[in-house]
C-alpha cells in the first residue's frame, strides 16, 4: 500500500477509533464515592420571650403589701409588749399581734421571740407577786404564762418557787387601797400594830405600794408604833398594797 493509501485508510478509521475508546472508557470500574446526606433542618417551637411588665409590677406590689403587713403587726406587738398589754385586751395585746404574724410566717424570729418575752414577763410578775405575798396574783400570772406557751422551761420552776413561798411561815398583811388613799385612822392603828409584830418577831418587812410616797407613809406609821426601835425592811412598787413580814428561820444568827 503506498503512502497515499495509508493516509486515506487512517483518515477513514478515526471515527471508529473514537467509538472504541468511548466503549472502553465506559467499561472501566468506577471509584466508590461517599454520599453525604444533609439532614433537613428541624422545626423548633418558637419560645415566647415577651416581657410581661404589668405582671411583674403586680407581683412586686403584692409582695410589698405583704411585707408591710408583717412589719406593722410586729411594730404593734412590740408597742403592746412595752405597754404590758400581754394578753389583754385580746384584740390589741402583744400575744394577738405576734400570733397573727406567726399564722402567716410560722418561723418569723421576731414574733417567736416576742412570744417568749411575754412568758418571761409573766414569770417575773409571778415571782414579784409571790415575794410580796400576793399569792393569788402570782398563781394567775403563772396560768397566763401557761396559756401563752405551756412548754416554756421556766414555768415548772416558777410553780415550785411559789409553792415554797406559800408554805413559808411569813405573815402577809393586805392593806385596803381606799383606806391607804384616805390614810384613815383605822389604817394608821393597824400599821402601828404591824410594826410591833415586826419588832417582836425580829421580822424583816417588805412593803408594797403603788408609789414611793405611799410606801414611805406606810413605813412611817409602822415605825411610829415602835418608838426607839428601828425596823428593818425594804420597799417595792406594786398595784396591790401589802406588808409582808419575813420571819427569821432557825438558821439565822
Amino acid at each position: 500500500m503506498n503512502s497515499f493509501g495509508k493516509a486515506s485508510y487512517l483518515q477513514k478509521s478515526k471515527p471508529l477509533v473514537y467509538v472504541l475508546l468511548c466503549i472502553l472508557s465506559a467499561c472501566q470500574p468506577t471509584q466508590n464515592t461517599r454520599v453525604v446526606v444533609v439532614p433537613e433542618p428541624m422545626l423548633t417551637e418558637e419560645v415566647n420571650t415577651t416581657f410581661d411588665e404589668a405582671a411583674v409590677i403586680e407581683q412586686f406590689e403584692t409582695d410589698l403589701r405583704y411585707q408591710r403587713i408583717i412589719a406593722d403587726l410586729l411594730y404593734e406587738g412590740m408597742k403592746a409588749l412595752t405597754a404590758n398589754r400581754l394578753l389583754t385586751p385580746p384584740d390589741i395585746s402583744a400575744h394577738s399581734y405576734f400570733s397573727r404574724v406567726l399564722s402567716i410566717e410560722p418561723n418569723n424570729s421576731v414574733a417567736l421571740n416576742g412570744i417568749q418575752e411575754i412568758v418571761s414577763q409573766y414569770l417575773q410578775l409571778a415571782e414579784q407577786a409571790g415575794r410580796q405575798g400576793q399569792f393569788d396574783n402570782a398563781q394567775q400570772y403563772l396560768r397566763r404564762a401557761e396559756q401563752v406557751d405551756r412548754s416554756h422551761a421556766g414555768i415548772a420552776a416558777a410553780w415550785v418557787k411559789l409553792e415554797a413561798e406559800m408554805d413559808s411561815s411569813d405573815v402577809v398583811h393586805s392593806i385596803s387601797a381606799s383606806a391607804l388613799a384616805n390614810r384613815t385612822a383605822e389604817l394608821i392603828e393597824e400599821l402601828a400594830n404591824i410594826g410591833v409584830q415586826a419588832r417582836d418577831s425580829g421580822a424583816f418587812f417588805l412593803i408594797t405600794a403603788p408609789n414611793d410616797t405611799l410606801a414611805r407613809w406606810i413605813y412611817t406609821q409602822m415605825q411610829a408604833g415602835v418608838v426607839g426601835h428601828r425596823l428593818r425592811g425594804n420597799i417595792e412598787l406594786g398595784d396591790s398594797p401589802t406588808v409582808r413580814l419575813i420571819l427569821p428561820n432557825d438558821n439565822d444568827a
